[in-house]
């Protein structure tokens, strides 16, 4: 049997070789010092840290070999997509239970089981998250008091669907969502919510 590299393993060497202490290859890559430590020592990165990794290598003439990881041998997951979430956009709802999605995107990196995806509409989390990026979620949801000051997918009792930050309301039981570049939606009472668990870009999920 072939031994495959760990990826944490494949990322410790390309920075090696690259000559760069964890910060500064952090910074060349868009993310922090803490994420780099993680990944050296076993966190799986997302998609496009993935695809930031392949670029730096490549721009570099670095060697990183994602063959030797597992990540690129063809094996690849289904995921559905069911429906749209709001980042500034008011968008149709959708329900993941009584449907089965009215699309599909192969992926190339693993998930959870019951993992869904939605496609992002409106601008209000730029520069986190863009109009058409494809993001994935947990079907069966969390409460949202476990997931105060965390990204998600939320359903609002009115039905509308948004992808924010939850802060805790001004009373129990209400909260408040917030974007990166437009205004809180204040006292807001949330029906269903899940943390977002990996984002695809627009312009690579729709070549897949």
């Amino acid at each position: 049997m072939r031994w495959r590299m760990e990826l944490k393993v494949a990322i410790r060497r390309l920075r090696t070789l690259a000559g760069m202490t964890q910060g500064a290859f952090a910074e060349a890559l868009g993310t922090t010092q803490p994420t780099v430590s993680r990944w050296e020592t076993g966190a799986k990165p997302e998609f496009e840290h993935i695809a930031k990794l392949k670029n730096f290598a490549e721009e570099r003439g670095l060697e990183f070999d994602l063959s030797e990881t597992g990540w690129e041998t063809g094996w690849t997951q289904t995921v559905r997509i069911f429906g749209y979430v709001g980042a500034g956009a008011e968008v149709v709802p959708f329900n993941d239970v009584e449907h089965e999605g009215f699309d599909t995107v192969e992926v190339d990196f693993p998930i959870p089981e019951g993992t869904g995806a939605v496609v992002i509409r409106g601008d209000s989390q730029m520069p986190i998250f863009e109009d058409g990026d494809l993001i994935g979620y947990h079907k069966a949801g969390r409460p949202p008091e476990d997931l105060v000051g965390k990204m998600c997918v939320v359903r609002l009792s009115d039905g509308r669907m948004y992808i924010k930050k939850i802060k805790r309301g001004s009373s129990p039981g209400f909260f408040t969502l917030v974007s990166s570049n437009a205004s809180d939606i204040d006292d807001v009472v949330i029906e269903w919510s899940a943390p977002y668990r990996f984002r695809i870009p627009r312009e690579e999920w729709t070549r897949l």
